[in-house]
């Protein structure tokens, strides 16, 4: 049996997989963390439209944990609900994240496991050789089910930093 908290050894010359919204970045945007329109996303349309998404700050906690986390390579996995969100991801990626260059940055209708496993196939890489960090339940439940080491967020709350 397991503690549920992820060390160092765990990530050590892994692929992994980050999810950004409420993993990189914390999940709230204009003081909600539902969209007000009803919509299963956070953010409005609206909200989209005025690159609400450019005005987060990242998780400096998490950025540390990934600049210690001795990856094999880091790789972005993140959901957007259109073209604009996608490429306000992009910028604040560049902002924030510079030195991570792979992205897959999908529409929410895709699954994040089946665009890891394509993106594993296609890299000649082992998915025992992956590990997938987010906050939601059902894409981590998801991915595992697949075969893919996954992580909830929480489990990184008593990482040890050098």
């Amino acid at each position: 049996m397991t503690s549920g908290m992820i060390t160092k050894k765990d990530l050590e010359n892994k692929y992994i997989f980050w999810d950004v919204d409420g993993t990189l970045a914390a999940y709230r945007f204009n003081n909600h963390v539902a969209d007000p329109d009803g919509t299963d996303n956070g953010m409005s349309l609206k909200e989209i439209e005025d690159g609400v998404f450019l005005k987060r700050k990242p998780s400096l906690f998490m950025q540390k944990v990934l600049n210690q986390c001795s990856a094999k390579e880091n790789i972005i996995m993140g959901h957007s609900r259109n073209k604009k969100e996608m490429e306000d991801k992009q910028k604040w990626l560049n902002k924030y994240y510079p030195n991570i260059k792979n992205r897959i940055l999908v529409l929410e209708s895709f699954s994040k496991a089946e665009c890891m496993i394509e993106y594993c196939k296609s890299n000649k890489i082992k998915l025992e050789d992956i590990v997938y960090i987010d906050d939601v339940i059902g894409f981590l439940r998801e991915t595992e089910r697949k075969g893919i080491q996954s992580w909830h967020i929480s489990s990184f709350l008593d990482w040890e930093f050098n």
